[in-house]
């Protein structure tokens, strides 16, 4: 995949001025989604419109190939099966140290000089046409500095910084972790309550916040609980009772999400193990990872991939990139794939490599996909931690892992 040419809108941009504003990638699902909250309820609804003209706009090369393959698929499959394609990216902090938010260097100051669209600007190829994209939100929305709590760091960014979010395709985030209750319980409200008049869905669960997210989009449901490793241990009858919840309310896919591990170890831990064992048995479907700001990688149990962290994507709280292995970074982009009864099929995982900056030593806070030898070198992180021979790096494409069928019921 190259850089997007897409031209990014203000978010709620109607259908007609985001086709106006872009040239789309081939395969682009020609889909956007509209997010509203339901009053009363921790449920995304969401109404999707079909973009017109998108296969207009191919490459000329691809259109025999694209009709070959329309050929070969049984016709029952295309008429039936339905698709959802669901972007995950890893530790994002939008915003600064208190003492730094004035240096050159800070995420501050590259916010001023370039606007909120920079950060995401170089993914949007990817991002602005999926269906829903995820990221781990580490850090705090809040105009004011008071309940700081003492630690070694503590970031944070003005409220209006969620624009960063609303204006990039980030739809829904994480606050399971160690740094959204920097403020104090205070600051975790400023950011909630950010997110929520922003429109931006959240989920996650620690000391102030018990909170599951239901995507709901052509009859079908995804839903989404997080964890922080403290908080796990005396809790885990209540990420229980959430998976119970999501399944109650009709969810055919369950995310469950845990911040946790050694930070900057490209090996999982036992917790990790721990943990991604037990949502699983809880019913889990998929289960992604934060916290070690790198790499690590992908199991596959049971019709269930884990992958056990993402690493650092746009992160504000380093100036400087500290490791070399805290460079690369990936995508982690799941389509799961339904039947006509919306019962759920199976998944299938594309990794999408890409580096958290446009220089290897200061931090430019944008991250970029990735070609080449480049790719391949992000994949080997990965691939370093995966008890299984991953599918390669093909360009344009991704890493497309073999499709997982959902357990049998």
């Amino acid at each position: 995949m190259g850089e997007s040419r897409r031209r990014i809108l203000p978010h709620g941009a109607s259908p007609e001025e985001k086709y106006a504003a872009e040239d789309r990638p081939l395969f682009a699902t020609g889909y956007g989604c509209r997010l509203t909250k339901m009053p009363g309820a921790d449920i995304i609804r969401t109404d999707h419109w079909i973009g017109k003209g998108a296969a207009h706009r191919m490459n000329r090369r691809w259109i025999g190939f694209v009709m070959l393959l329309l050929f070969l698929l049984p016709m029952e499959a295309l008429a039936e099966n339905k698709q959802l394609v669901v972007t995950f990216v890893g530790d994002c902090t939008l915003g600064s140290e208190d003492r730094l938010r004035d240096t050159d260097t800070a995420f501050d100051s590259y916010l001023k000089n370039n606007g909120y669209t920079y950060f995401f600007e170089k993914v949007q190829s990817v991002i602005a046409h999926d269906d829903l994209t995820v990221a781990n939100l580490e850090g705090v929305f809040s105009n004011s500095a008071s309940g700081k709590v003492k630690k070694t760091y503590n970031f944070r960014g003005p409220v209006s910084f969620v624009n960063v979010l609303t204006q990039s395709s980030i739809e829904c985030v994480n606050i399971a972790n160690n740094h959204s209750l920097d403020y104090g319980a205070n600051g975790m409200k400023d950011t909630v309550n950010t997110l929520t008049k922003a429109g931006v869905h959240w989920f996650g669960t620690n000391d102030v916040y018990h909170r599951t997210c239901v995507f709901h989009k052509n009859g079908v449901k995804i839903g989404f609980l997080g964890v922080e490793i403290r908080y796990w241990g005396a809790n885990q009858d209540l990420i229980k009772d959430q998976v119970q919840a999501l399944k109650k309310a009709g969810c055919q896919v369950i995310v469950g999400t845990f911040h946790g591990g050694t930070e900057y170890a490209t090996l999982r831990d036992q917790s990790q193990e721990k943990i991604a064992r037990r949502l699983i048995q809880y019913g889990c479907n998929i289960v992604i990872g934060h916290h070690p700001h790198v790499l690590q990688g992908i199991d596959v149990t049971d019709g269930v991939t884990i992958c056990y962290s993402l690493g650092n994507f746009v992160f504000g709280g380093n100036a400087r990139i500290k490791q070399q292995r805290a460079l690369y970074t990936a995508l982690f982009q799941f389509t799961f794939t339904f039947d006509e009864n919306n019962n759920y099929l199976g998944h299938q995982l594309n990794i999408i490599p890409a580096h958290v900056s446009g220089d290897t030593e200061m931090n430019t806070y944008q991250p970029r996909l990735v070609t080449g030898g480049a790719a391949n070198t992000v994949l080997k992180q990965i691939q370093r931690d995966t008890p299984f021979s991953l599918k390669p790096y093909v360009k344009g494409v991704g890493a497309v892992q073999d499709f997982v069928a959902a357990p049998k019921q």
